[in-house]
């Protein structure tokens, strides 16, 4: 389950002479269809947290804590912030195939290229078989595709190409890289887009770094005070079982400093300059 940090300013009292231990507090607090933990901490009179308190509060949640934006715990203290990467995984499978459906190139004419050398999403390819009669899969983990390519077969029809040669992923429309690349790998660049789960990648020309998903504003809204609202959905998502958020494909794209629509990236791939520099 997810447990999130709020810090509070404690009341003042005035006619007390006496400092007080920083109160910490744990509450489970209902958002759509899961829950998370809610860790209330109390600053003291320094500004100091009980860190000690959050940790027990936190239980086993304590090395992917969900803490606010300029909040760091101190070193030692076995506590770490939250970073999740499913959720951000899942909107770029969805986003990939809606820019296919919504493009409606002649599959005779798309390539697609998965860059996936761990194989961390072995499904991947078989989502963009419909729109693609290329789909190569660039990988070290061959083991992990053996299924993917029998359903490739019996399902479609089509032969899904497994490899571990990084410049079979030339010519491609898109380039899905799950957890990115670095220049040293020697990927060459797409024709359209480069889609990834990775946000090291953000300064990457013609990159994909964001999905934002489409959530009901409640939902949104109970983010808590000082954290980031992605990230809250993220842990709903991947450790509280919210799996609504990631039903429908991401309202928005984060590329280039830039947020643009799902369809503003379809027209980038259709051919269509839309005054992004890609």
């Amino acid at each position: 389950m997810l447990a999130a940090l709020c810090v509070s300013e404690p009341r003042r009292r005035w006619m007390s002479f006496r400092s007080r231990p920083p109160v910490v507090k744990s509450e489970l607090v209902t958002a759509g269809s899961g829950r998370y933990l809610k860790i209330t901490a109390d600053k003291g009179r320094k500004g100091q947290l009980d860190w000690a308190g959050v940790r027990k509060a936190a239980g086993r949640e304590t090395s992917r804590l969900l803490i606010p934006r300029g909040i760091i715990p101190p070193s030692g203290s076995r506590i770490a912030a939250f970073k999740g990467v499913e959720l951000s995984r899942q909107l770029m499978a969805l986003a990939a195939a809606e820019l296919l459906k919504t493009v409606a190139v002649n599959p005779r004419l798309v390539k697609i290229a998965v860059y996936d050398p761990r194989g961390i999403m072995p499904d991947l390819p078989l989502r963009f078989i419909p729109y693609a009669s290329d789909v190569r899969v660039i990988t070290n983990r061959f083991d992990r595709y053996k299924a993917q390519q029998y359903t490739a077969m019996q399902q479609f029809g089509a032969v899904l190409t497994v490899t571990d040669d990084p410049t079979e992923t030339g010519g491609s429309l898109l380039l899905i890289a799950p957890e990115g690349f670095s220049l040293s790998d020697n990927i060459p660049v797409p024709r359209g887009w480069t889609m990834t789960a990775d946000s090291r990648m953000a300064h990457k020309k013609g990159v994909i770094y964001g999905y934002l998903p489409k959530v009901p504003h409640s939902l949104l809204s109970s983010t808590p005070l000082g954290c980031d609202a992605v990230q809250f959905l993220a842990g709903l998502y991947e450790l509280s079982s919210v799996r609504e958020i990631a039903v429908k494909p991401p309202e928005f794209l984060q590329t280039g400093g830039h947020t643009i629509t799902l369809k503003d990236a379809a027209w980038r791939l259709a051919g269509l300059d839309i005054g992004i520099s890609v």
